[in-house]
């Protein structure tokens, strides 16, 4: 944990190209352009990653929308968890207490980026996990498998 916690303050350390925490009603682009809307909405189910929208509600996370790769990586049924919590979905018993500083990381308007183990169909998986805040209490979280990658170079080390 304290690695992850080392790569979210050389993440808050980077230069920002697009910060802010404005709401989404006050930027110049906003959810009322219907080719914004349009163009968000076919890269959001595009993209390979497995990316979930959430809102954040008494503290917690709860699914709102996620693309199909989050569905094929964490639960073949979408419908049946969109409204409930994410952490109670993807989150191992152990990293509890790493999710929860995300999620107050989150409601605090603040972006994350670490390294975390989450409970995918087939087992727990590695993922690169971005959290992008927008809006009032919403974010969009972004996860890209790296178990292979991680599997291969504690391999390498084993060897040396």
């Amino acid at each position: 944990m304290a690695e992850n916690l080392l790569l979210v303050i050389e993440y808050q350390l980077m230069p920002q190209r697009h910060s802010t925490t404005l709401p989404l009603s006050a930027h110049p682009m906003t959810a009322t352009s219907n080719q914004f809307v349009t163009q968000f909405g076919q890269l959001l189910h595009q993209i390979d990653d497995a990316v979930v929208k959430f809102e954040i509600e008494d503290g917690e996370p709860i699914v709102v929308d996620a693309n199909h790769a989050f569905r094929d990586l964490f639960s073949p049924d979408m419908k049946r968890v969109i409204g409930l919590p994410l952490n109670d979905l993807i989150v191992p018993a152990d990293r509890e207490d790493e999710a929860q500083q995300f999620d107050q990381r989150t409601a605090d308007g603040k972006s994350n980026v670490a390294f975390v183990k989450r409970a995918a169909v087939g087992g727990e998986k590695t993922f690169l996990y971005r959290g992008i805040p927008y809006g009032d209490q919403q974010e969009f979280a972004i996860y890209t498998d790296v178990t292979d990658k991680v599997d291969d170079h504690e391999e390498l080390l084993d060897l040396l």
